[in-house]
Parts: structure tokens; C-alpha cells; sequence
């Protein structure tokens, strides 16, 4: 009676693990696809050239101010940069690290070939 009662439950865990893994597989399959596709876009993120031809600015601190994950990129606000007449500093997806809209950062500032303000290097603001 015991011995079959255990047999029981392994042959019900192996049944069990077994719908999981393929519910799981299933699932992951779905969402994979569909991430797979919108991916595409953080893939050729990867891609990302910096271009300093503008010449490096220096480093300055401010204040992500919007994000947008599906564009990867974003913009800081940083009062020293707009008293230069940048109004807003570009941030792309690949500098971005683990900071959100709100979050204050260090970073330097540097202008592209056409003369716009981005940031990269992001640190910590917070002292």
C-alpha cells in the first residue's frame, strides 16, 4: 500500500512536470516569437555607433526626462547644456543602462557631425 502510494506520486510529478515543461515551452515559444520580432530594433541598437566628431562637451548631470523602450531613446534634461543653447540631450537605448525617466545621471555630453548634443557614459547623479 505505501510503496504504491509512493509510486503514485512520482508517476503524478512526472506527469505534472511534464504538462508544465510543455505548457511552459508552449508559452515561451509565443512570446518569444513576438519579442523575437520587436527585437529587431534593440538587435540594430547593438549597432550603435558613437560619433564624437562634434567634439566631447565634458561631463554634466541631469535629469532623464522621457524614455520611449519601443524607439530606444530618450532625452535628459540638463539646465548647464541648455544655458549652451541644447536644450535637450539625446540618450539612445545602449547608453541608458538601468536608468529611467526621473532618475538623475552623470554623463558626458559630446555633439554629433551635426552639431546635435547626445550623452553617453551614464553614472549615477546621485552623490
Amino acid at each position: 500500500g505505501g510503496k504504491g502510494g509512493k509510486g503514485g506520486c512520482k508517476g503524478g510529478g512526472a506527469w505534472d512536470s511534464g504538462k508544465g515543461k510543455g505548457w511552459g515551452k508552449g508559452d515561451f515559444k509565443g512570446k518569444g516569437g513576438g519579442k523575437g520580432k520587436g527585437g529587431k530594433g534593440w538587435s540594430s541598437s547593438g549597432k550603435f555607433q558613437v560619433d564624437e566628431s562634434g567634439g566631447v562637451l565634458g561631463e554634466f548631470s541631469g535629469t532623464i526626462r522621457t524614455f520611449n523602450d519601443w524607439k530606444c531613446f530618450g532625452f535628459i534634461d540638463c539646465p548647464d547644456l541648455a544655458a549652451q543653447g541644447h536644450e535637450s540631450v539625446f540618450l539612445h537605448g545602449d547608453m541608458k543602462k538601468g536608468y529611467r525617466v526621473g532618475h538623475t545621471v552623470k554623463f558626458t555630453a559630446f555633439l554629433t557631425a551635426e552639431g546635435k548634443c547626445q550623452a553617453k557614459d551614464l553614472k549615477s547623479g546621485l552623490k
